[in-house]
């Protein structure tokens, strides 16, 4: 049977093990965590000391307890693991869930870490950017070959290494930057003065999109935090010919760990856009009993990510963070960007929903939400983002994109607006 110790800090907070029989992570709390003031799952885990079962859950969550899924990679990180798997002849599907845990160790995004695991290769010396990108480009369009991993088996390793814990599509990276430029591993906690980021990488040049998409998501960043909108500190590194663009991690705070609970492992929630809301996310600041500033954050966000099409908004871009004292707060907001290509003419419609619409969401739609959950002076708000984030054509002017590309985006954004 599989099993894997998990701590959080100095604390050891309890055992999965996993019934192969039924599929399914069992987790029992330890005396320890029993005995702390702390929670780390309020929402589908009040009381502590109740067994776990993960079947109890969606077949996302992969028989894991949503809690502990939230560690493991998606999709890009995914398409990494089993890539290193492959080139070591280890059959991905023979692996159960806490085995792949026991992988990521205390690599992963938060503060939970698990015990009596695998070893995946240390990333020592600096990061070659332009290595990371082509290697992940190669991957990302299913062109690595073996001959690739003989040729240069360290750099699988590397990108295995930085980039397979990290949630999302793109191609992305944890990274530490020291304050004279050099970027190491990000993935472990350095003892010298670092600052931690998540970066996205950009890996296909001969694709306009993916060449330019990392600036819009900059400028976005910026619109949103001259709006007042809580938002990790972020920049654009340029080398070898591309801008990778790199957000500051919250979940790495004065050389210490942050829990971080997206809402999707929080709440244990998976399924169709209109079984989530943004209603739905105010209930959880008011279940946590948070202070009333993260519910303004909160609408924020979400006038923001109306106006400026970023409807990739499902409930793991959304998180919470707990400190040492057992304090929740929400995070900083993070993937802000115009998330899909504007190059496709097709309509996305937002992943959750706002007053149970998830297209054509207007101004009244807007103000119900914000009247139902008690949001103080709503309209001058929705006025700020308005103005704000209408300034796009200009800020974006600055890196030179495609014409095309700016006015494509512009469009939507304009549309958008109407009835606003």
């Amino acid at each position: 049977m599989s099993a894997a110790k998990i701590t959080l800090w100095d604390t050891v907070i309890g055992y999965l093990y996993w019934d192969a029989q039924n599929n399914t992570a069992l987790f029992e709390a330890d005396e320890e965590y029993l005995k702390s003031p702390i929670n780390i799952a309020p929402i589908i885990h009040p009381e502590k000391d109740e067994m776990l079962y993960g079947n109890n859950y969606h077949d996302f969550f992969l028989g894991l307890i949503p809690t502990f899924n939230d560690s493991l990679p998606d999709a890009f990180g995914n398409v990494v693991f089993k890539e290193w798997l492959e080139q070591l002849n280890i059959d991905q599907s023979e692996m159960n869930p806490i085995e792949r845990l026991l992988y990521v160790g205390s690599r992963g995004i938060g503060a939970l870490e698990y015990h009596q695991g695998k070893d995946i290769p240390t990333l020592t010396g600096n990061i070659d950017l332009e290595e990371l990108a082509v290697i992940s480009d190669k991957i990302i369009k299913r062109k690595y070959e073996h001959k690739d991993y003989l040729h240069n088996p360290e750099a699988l390793k590397n990108i295995l290494t930085i980039g397979s814990s990290v949630g999302g599509a793109q191609a992305k990276i944890l990274a530490a930057i020291t304050p004279d430029e050099q970027l190491f591993a990000g993935d472990i906690i350095h003892n010298q003065e670092v600052d931690y980021y998540v970066v996205k990488l950009e890996h296909d040049q001969h694709n306009i999109w993916n060449r330019e998409k990392n600036y819009v998501e900059y400028v976005y960043n910026q619109i949103a935090a001259d709006i007042g909108i809580n938002v990790a500190p972020s920049r654009l590194i340029h080398e070898g010919g591309r801008a990778h663009f790199a957000s500051k991690r919250f979940d790495r705070v004065n050389h210490q760990r942050v829990h971080q609970q997206t809402v999707n492992a929080l709440t244990g929630f998976y399924g169709r856009n209109t079984e989530f809301s943004y209603e739905n996310m105010f209930e959880i600041i008011e279940f946590l009993d948070l202070p009333y500033e993260n519910s303004e954050q909160l609408f924020m966000q979400m006038t923001f990510n109306i106006l400026v099409s970023n409807r990739d908004d499902h409930t793991k871009n959304f998180s919470f963070l707990m400190d040492q004292s057992g304090e929740w707060s929400l995070s900083p907001a993070y993937d802000l960007t115009f998330p899909f290509d504007p190059y496709q003419s097709f309509v996305v419609p937002h992943k959750i929903s706002i007053n149970q619409k998830t297209t054509n969401i207007t101004r009244k739609d807007i103000e119900a939400v914000a009247k139902k959950v008690g949001i103080r002076n709503y309209k001058k708000h929705i006025e700020k983002v308005i103005e704000f984030t209408s300034s796009f054509e200009l800020r974006i002017k600055q890196y030179d994109l495609n014409s095309n590309t700016t006015q494509l985006i512009v469009k939507d954004l304009e549309n958008n607006r109407v009835g606003m």
